[in-house]
C-alpha cells in the first residue's frame, strides 16, 4: 500500500481512491468453501468480459473484490480461511482484495455479540495471512477493538475501510461528521458511511455531504444512500466525489447497488 503525503489519496496496487476516479467493489458470497470457489471463478469470467467490454474505459474498471466472510458458515476455522484466502488471492492477484466480517447490527450474517466477541481473533488471523490488501472494520465494535484492528492492519501494509451502516435513517449532516472524524482519528484510510434515506431530500444532503467531507476530511470518503431510493448516489461518485462505490456480479449485497454493466456505463457518461 502507498499512501501519497498528503493523505488525500492512497493507491494499491493499480488503484487510487480519492483522486476523482470512484473505484468500483464487487462482493463474492457463499456459505461454503465449495460455494465460494464456484462464486469465485464465475466473478473471474465475468470482470474479465467486463475488462473487455469496457476497455476503453479503464477508469471503471472494477479494483475491489469483497469477501464477504460473514457469510462464511466455518468463518470461526482459521485453517480453513486462510486455504480460501490463498485461493481468492491468486484468482484475484491483479485485483484489490477486501475481507470483510460484518455483524447483524450493521447489515451482516453473524449475530452482534458472536460478531464482536470473535472479531479479534479473525482480524488477526487475516491480517497475518498477507493475503489481503484491506480489511473492513465496523466503527460500532468500540473504539478499543477498531484500534487495535486498524494498528494490526497498518503494521502488515494493510488499508483499513472504516465503515457506518444506519438502516434507518440518514442522521443529520452535524452528527455523521463527527462519525467521520472519529473514523478518521481511529484510523481509516477509507471512511465508510452508508445511511438509509426517507425522501428524496435525505439523497440529495447525503450526496452534498460527501462534496464537503472530500475538502474537510484527510481522507477518502464513501457516502451511500441506501435503498431503491439511494440508487443515484452510487453512481454520481465523479459529482459527489465518493471514492468508491459497490455494485454486483450476479447476488447483490445490499439494496440499491446496480449490475455491474449498468452501473459502468452510467459512470462513463
Amino acid at each position: 500500500m502507498f499512501i501519497d503525503s498528503n493523505d488525500k489519496k492512497i493507491t494499491i496496487k493499480d488503484f487510487t481512491f480519492g483522486d476523482g476516479t470512484p473505484r468500483i467493489c464487487v462482493p463474492l458470497m457463499g456459505t461454503s468453501g465449495e460455494e465460494i470457489f464456484t462464486v469465485a471463478k464465475t466473478l473471474r469470467e465475468s470482470i474479465h468480459e467486463l475488462d473487455e467490454k469496457f476497455k476503453d474505459h479503464p477508469e471503471v474498471k472494477t479494483a475491489v473484490i469483497e469477501w464477504r466472510a460473514d457469510y462464511y458458515a466455518n468463518i470461526l476455522q482459521s485453517d480453513s480461511v486462510f486455504n480460501i484466502l490463498c485461493n481468492l488471492r491468486k484468482l484475484f492477484e491483479d485485483r484489490i482484495l477486501l475481507f470483510t466480517f460484518r455483524s447483524e447490527e450493521q447489515g451482516g450474517m453473524i449475530r452482534n455479540d458472536r460478531a464482536h466477541l470473535r472479531m479479534g481473533d479473525i482480524m488477526r488471523n487475516v491480517i497475518s495471512s498477507g493475503m489481503v490488501d484491506m480489511v473492513d472494520v465496523e466503527f460500532v465494535v468500540g473504539n478499543y477493538n477498531v484500534a487495535r484492528a486498524t494498528t494490526a492492519a497498518h503494521d502488515h501494509g494493510i488499508a483499513v475501510v472504516m465503515s457506518y451502516h444506519d438502516f434507518e435513517k440518514t442522521p443529520h449532516d452535524s452528527e455523521i461528521e463527527e462519525k467521520l472524524r472519529q473514523m478518521e482519528v481511529l484510523g481509516g484510510d477509507i471512511l465508510k458511511f452508508a445511511a438509509m434515506p426517507k425522501n428524496d431530500f435525505d439523497v440529495r444532503r447525503l450526496m452534498e455531504l460527501n462534496q464537503k467531507m472530500v475538502v474537510e476530511r484527510a481522507k477518502p470518503v464513501a457516502l451511500i444512500s441506501m435503498g431503491e431510493l439511494g440508487s443515484r448516489s452510487r453512481y454520481m461518485c465523479k459529482e459527489t466525489g465518493a471514492c468508491l462505490t459497490f455494485t454486483s456480479v450476479g447476488k447483490e449485497s445490499a439494496s440499491g447497488q446496480l449490475k455491474a454493466s449498468d452501473l459502468m456505463r452510467r459512470l462513463i457518461k
